[in-house]
């Protein structure tokens, strides 16, 4: 009996992954703020959620403004190790034990 990936397994993949690649993208927004002293707008128990939800959309805005530093590289990587990972889970098939 084949048993390939269902609709739950690719939904929660997808849910975490996009919740983890926010999460890598606000440590790399938060993290440098505050090695440089500098203070950031809202505290981290409101703006990492925030960040970890829009994460899309403030990689457009950096994007089409022009602000590559360090969390627009930190998401590209850990978007690509998800898509490797999607496509593996995708098409791996066990093997069989005899």
């Amino acid at each position: 009996m084949k048993k390939g990936p269902t609709f739950g397994k690719i939904f929660f993949f997808l849910v975490t992954a996009w919740l983890l690649i926010g999460l890598v993208y606000a440590a790399g927004d938060y993290i440098p703020k505050y090695l440089a002293g500098e203070r950031p707008v809202f505290h981290p128990l409101i703006g990492v959620p925030l960040l970890m939800v829009g994460w899309p959309w403030n990689m457009y805005a950096d994007l089409i403004h022009g602000f590559y530093y360090l969390p627009f590289f930190l998401v590209l990587g850990a978007v690509l190790i998800a898509l490797i990972l999607f496509l593996f889970m995708l098409f791996h098939r066990p093997k069989r034990f005899s």
